[in-house]
């Protein structure tokens, strides 16, 4: 769950739990149970992949006297985690807490608490209890386990630093080549998340183990600014070495961390010109010949295609930008201004720090760093594209794409109605365009065609994969009762009854059950519309059915369903502010709490604080930079277009990030694993070049915002 719990773990479980836990044992006595390793002496290696059951260990930890089945209910506990059996091994946990046990396996059970909580999604306590293992005394698979959940909550977490760090710890210890890939594949991409500055820092630090200058210098004069540029960092590095033959020389480790943030700083700098990038990572080479993460390259550096991004010269906007549709396309429209100025400054900054970063000796008298041009017209600084808006409302798709021709565009972003996209697109299929809309029937015409959406249908299938990692069973919908509510209720049913498919083709036993949707209409009588969908209704039919029966009034609690666990609701802000409060006095005071999920749609602004204090504990979903706002792009926008409703700024972050996704479509066409972070979310492009952005989630608290952690890993 992506709300905390905390009552599973703590020490002062009731002694219902412990007699639960001696309950079970019982059960599992004169249960059946597996035949694997049932011949063994000791219990299996702690934090290494065994098949026993849980069942099989706590019957043979039932066998075993005591202390000496202390390591056959750790390892019970492994499993019951594994299996997902958590109100179990919370009260093997509870058991062995009170127990006597020596130093290795005091911190061997605090890394199994940890385990529990982060497969609970129980974020901070799993970070909390790994804080207070002493590394120095566990064993070595236990150490190993241990720095992967540390990097898995980092990066869970999105603390980039933390997890390089970590990384830097784990990956010289990995043994097998799939788990060496599978990290250098994840330490780059932390790398990459990283502040430029933080990865240029050992661009001036010579590396010691290289002792003589292998590659040729290019000529200042040579055409080819980019060799000129690797030349002129390794004529640097060189001239450095001479005169640092007295420095105390770098340790292994040290090596070993300078070099991953030297070959991430070529991948950050040239992944956008993959040409540059193969001669790039073939420098780094040379510069660092025996470093271990050469025989595992990253993936994203192996098999590098050529590919070159869309630089257009001339990029056209299509929007109906008067009519109907004006405002949100006016919104969309400011968001490309602000990227395209926005790109502008940061790439002319991007050159100032490039060229103040080299030697003064390597600058010769025309202001050229070793062949790479200071003057405007450099081909690492292109001149800003010429900007064309058509308005589509004014305009025939045939119109726009006979102009589109005849001015020579290189690309288009647009349109944003899919019955524009649908009627543009085969007209234009020698063009690449970016369209604000889904393609029709899946389907697009070229493979430079591309389709940025901004859906409810994709929020709702997010929503459902949220709340089935969260391990939820049966999820309630409630949704308005138009074309709209339905439309979005269904993608979530689709995606959901996919995901429990996709589970129980691997794992027969887990239950699966369809989620199931009720919707409102405008004038329903909310108390009565919940009563309906809760089944209290139903419970007071029968109470007063016994009432008449026996003649006389009954003392007894309606109580509504318990088979739901989870509720989706989509709905405007002034409705959710109706349920809400019916939900609460319509769920048994007696049942467990229901965890709360909504739409963005539920999502404002809210001066006096009000509203959102009558929502706490609601948790919900909308694009990253209304939620996290790092880079105060939220803050920039509202200096100077104030009080602008969310929706507003949402279809802003569109254009924002249409107009970013440029230079960004061709790697993440061809590179696998490649992710773009944007104003909407993490960005990415599946098999039929439709962009996805993963969005964020937040909890109302006391009435504060506070982001937490989707269970979706952004590895």
């Amino acid at each position: 769950m992506i709300k905390k719990d905390n009552n599973l773990t703590t020490a002062n479980l009731s002694k219902r739990i412990i007699h639960f836990y001696l309950v079970a044992l019982s059960i599992l006595l004169v249960s059946a149970c597996t035949s694997v390793g049932q011949d063994k002496q000791g219990a299996p290696g702690l934090f290494t992949e065994f098949y026993e059951t849980a069942e099989y260990l706590l019957q043979k930890a039932e066998e075993v006297k005591e202390p000496q089945n202390t390591e056959w209910q750790l390892a019970a506990v492994q499993a019951l985690t594994k299996e997902s059996k958590y109100v179990l091994a919370d009260s093997v946990i509870e058991y062995l807490q009170n127990k006597t046990l020596n130093a290795q396996q005091k911190n061997h059970l605090l890394l199994l608490i940890a385990d529990n909580q982060y497969a609970q999604n129980q974020l901070d306590d799993a970070m909390k209890s790994l804080k207070r293992i002493d590394a120095s005394v566990i064993s070595d698979p236990a150490n190993l386990h241990y720095l992967q959940l540390k990097t898995e909550l980092h990066v869970r977490n999105k603390q980039h630093q933390a997890a390089v760090d970590t990384l830097f710890q784990l990956t010289p210890l990995l043994t097998g080549a799939k788990q060496k890939q599978q990290y250098n594949d994840l330490l780059l991409s932390e790398l990459n998340m990283l502040d430029p500055s933080v990865l240029n820092q050992f661009n001036n630090t010579p590396a010691n183990s290289r002792q003589s200058s292998s590659a040729p210098v290019s000529d200042a004069t040579t055409n080819n600014s980019f060799d000129s540029e690797l030349a002129a960092i390794e004529a640097q590095i060189n001239a450095q070495q001479s005169t640092n033959t007295g420095a105390t020389p770098l340790t292994e480790q040290q090596m070993f961390e300078q070099g991953w943030y030297a070959l991430a700083s070529i991948y950050h700098r040239y992944q956008l010109r993959t040409n540059q990038l193969l001669r790039g990572v073939e420098a780094w080479k040379l510069l660092y010949p025996d470093h271990p993460v050469i025989d595992y390259m990253p993936s994203q550096l192996q098999n590098i295609p050529e590919a070159t991004p869309y630089q257009p010269t001339k990029i056209a906007v299509l929007l109906p930008l008067t009519g109907r549709f004006k405002k949100p396309a006016q919104a969309i429209q400011y968001g490309i201004s602000y990227a395209f100025y926005n790109q502008a400054d940061n790439k002319k900054r991007e050159r100032e720090q490039q060229v103040a970063g080299y030697d003064t000796s390597l600058v010769n008298s025309a202001g050229d760093v070793q062949g790479i041009s200071t003057r405007a017209d450099s081909d690492y600084i292109a001149t800003p594209p010429h900007m064309l808006f058509l308005d589509t409302n004014t305009m025939t798709m045939q119109e726009i794409a006979d102009q589109l021709h005849s001015q020579h565009i290189g690309f288009v972003i647009g349109p944003l109605l899919k019955p524009n996209v649908e009627a543009l697109l085969p007209l234009v299929k020698d063009i690449p365009v970016l369209a604000l809309n889904g393609f029709p029937a899946d389907q697009r015409t070229s493979s430079i065609h591309y389709a940025f959406p901004l859906s409810p249908e994709g929020e709702a299938e997010q929503a459902a994969e949220v709340i089935f990692q969260n391990k939820h069973k049966k999820p309630l919908l409630i949704a308005p009762n138009s074309n709209f509510g339905r439309r979005t209720a269904a993608a979530f049913e689709a995606r959901w009854k996919s995901l429990s498919e996709a589970q129980q083709a691997t794992d027969e036993s887990v239950e699966s059950y369809p989620a199931e949707s009720h919707y409102f209409s405008k004038d329903s009588d909310y108390g009565k519309f919940l009563a309906s969908a809760l089944h209290t209704d139903q419970s007071k039919e029968r109470i007063s059915q016994m009432q008449g029966m026996l003649g006389r009034k009954l003392e007894a609690e309606v109580r509504s369903r318990r088979d739901i666990d989870a509720i989706y609701i989509i709905s405007k802000r002034r409705e959710l502010i109706f349920i809400k409060p019916f939900l609460a006095v319509t769920i048994s005071p007696f049942a467990e709490t229901i965890p709360l999920y909504a739409s963005s749609r539920s999502h404002s602004a809210d001066i006096t604080n009000t509203q959102d204090k009558e929502l706490n504990g609601l948790t919900f979903s909308d694009v990253n930079f209304l939620i996290n706002d790092e880079t105060q792009m939220n803050e920039k926008i509202q200096a100077i277009w104030p009080k602008q409703r969310l929706s507003t700024l949402r279809l802003f972050a569109l254009g924002y990030d249409s107009y970013n996704l440029i230079e960004q479509l061709k790697p993440l066409q061809v590179i696998e694993g490649y992710k773009f972070p944007g104003l909407v979310g993490e960005l990415t492009l599946d098999a039929n070049n439709t962009v996805e952005s993963k969005l964020t989630w937040a909890t109302y608290e006391d009435g504060n915002l506070v982001e937490v952690t989707s269970p979706l890993s952004s590895q």
